[in-house]
């Protein structure tokens, strides 16, 4: 049965003049289980778009147990889905595919490494994720890919890369041509130990490349900044949003950061823009205080907050967002999914998946509830379709995983995938 709650909040970092939005104006169409033999971080990592539009079909990637890069197309014109295609294998649940499409309609694939080269395939028909043609590998012990298709083909990657202590890495492919080397985007700057970046491209309508990342570091173990950084000629050189350049690798002891603060411990998700090529990054914070997904936009000559716990609490009040993910449509809505759970941890079992829609870019939110509340069971690593380059999103579809974490980076833990198409009420 689709269920058709939504609950209307005013919040945000504009009040004056906010208006309220109609609560039924999205609505759930169906919910899809993709997979039952999931991996444990079968919809992992936010950051990585998943989702590719294309006329009448839908391309959706996920990660099946333990390693294995899956995708199935759901076709609109049919309302049926095709069967699911195996791409390849990686390593562990790290592993997760970035998916893109380019100009003539060919799907772009990244995936498998955790500190190792990165698996590239291409499909072999526009359009058609039925079988692939493998490309040549890529990257430096890398993890966690980002990736987008600029307006003549070049495709970009990010990553984090290297051997500890990791650095967040870029890297791109000209159409026909062959990867670059890698750039040391960002450096933590610390001596030694273990550093996690999460990392996320977007482009604007102008081609400008966004790059969005947060710097975990063990010194102490914890996130402590998260930043900003956007190049306007194909990631030759990279300026703050302001316009002002950078020498790279950008450090966390040079301005410009979005915030930053040792006490802090923070995860950058997403980035995208809105039709005026402004750029919204989705930050979740653990700490201090009460966890919450925020979304930064850069707005006036400066970075403001759009905070989501107003949203929350009049849905259900103290909740806690562990987690989320943000993009805009074609008609410049905006919405920020959400892993929401009354209790800490990331993957706890009260986690569930809320949908934040926003007519206004965050003037005001609409709620939605998007998984089926379990006590036993997590709904939790959201995705949602993003555009890449050539993609056109009209309503976003929605991915996540229901299951459990299970313990290292190989269990035998099996999860289910699914996938959440949506509607705008008549």
């Amino acid at each position: 049965m689709v269920r058709l709650l939504a609950v209307t909040i005013l919040v945000g970092w504009m009040l004056q003049g906010g208006h309220c939005v109609n609560a039924d104006k999205l609505r759930i169409a169906g919910t899809d289980v993709l997979s039952t033999k999931g991996s444990t971080r079968g919809t992992a990592y936010g950051s990585a778009n998943k989702i590719v539009t294309i006329g009448s079909k839908t391309h959706v990637a996920w990660l099946d147990t333990k390693s294995a890069t899956m995708i199935q197309t759901y076709d609109a014109a049919t309302e049926e889905w095709l069967p699911p295609v195996h791409v390849g294998s990686g390593l562990d649940n790290h592993g997760g595919p970035a998916l893109c499409a380019d100009s003539k309609g060919y799907l772009h694939i990244v995936f498998g490494p955790h500190h190792g080269p990165l698996q590239y395939s291409r499909s072999e028909r526009p359009n058609d994720a039925s079988s692939w043609v493998k490309m040549p590998e890529f990257g430096d012990h890398a993890t966690y890919p980002s990736l987008v298709c600029a307006a003549d083909d070049t495709l970009y990657c990010a990553y984090r890369g290297k051997t500890a202590p990791f650095k967040l890495l870029f890297q791109r492919k000209p159409a026909g041509g062959e990867w670059s080397e890698p750039t040391v985007i960002v450096d933590a700057a610390v001596p030694d130990g273990y550093t996690q970046f999460g990392n996320c491209l977007s482009l604007a309508g102008d081609g400008t490349i966004h790059l969005a990342f947060h710097v975990y570091d063990t010194h102490p173990a914890a996130g402590k900044a998260a930043g900003h950084l956007q190049s306007p000629d194909g990631g030759e050189t990279w300026v703050l949003a302001d316009g002002a350049p950078v020498e790279l690798p950008f450090t966390p002891d040079k301005p410009g950061w979005i915030c930053k603060a040792p006490d802090l411990d923070l995860r950058v998700w997403t980035v995208d823009c809105d039709s005026d090529g402004n750029p919204y990054v989705c930050i979740a914070h653990s700490k201090p205080g009460r966890p919450e997904a925020e979304v930064w936009t850069y707005r006036e000559g400066a970075w403001k907050r759009i905070g989501t716990a107003g949203a929350l609490d009049g849905y259900q009040k103290g909740l806690r967002s562990s987690g989320a993910t943000l993009c805009f449509d074609a008609q410049d809505n905006l919405y920020v999914l959400v892993s929401a759970t009354d209790e800490r941890g990331w993957s706890h079992p009260h986690n569930e998946i809320i949908l934040l829609f926003s007519p206004d870019r965050g003037e005001t939110f609409e709620v939605l509830p998007i998984s089926q509340p379990n006590a036993d069971v997590p709904n939790w690593l959201p995705s949602v379709e993003r555009r890449t380059g050539h993609n056109v999103v009209a309503l976003p579809h929605v991915l996540y995983t229901h299951g459990n974490k299970g313990e290292g980076c190989t269990p035998d833990d099996v999860t289910e995938i699914h996938c959440v198409r949506l509607q705008l009420a008549a």
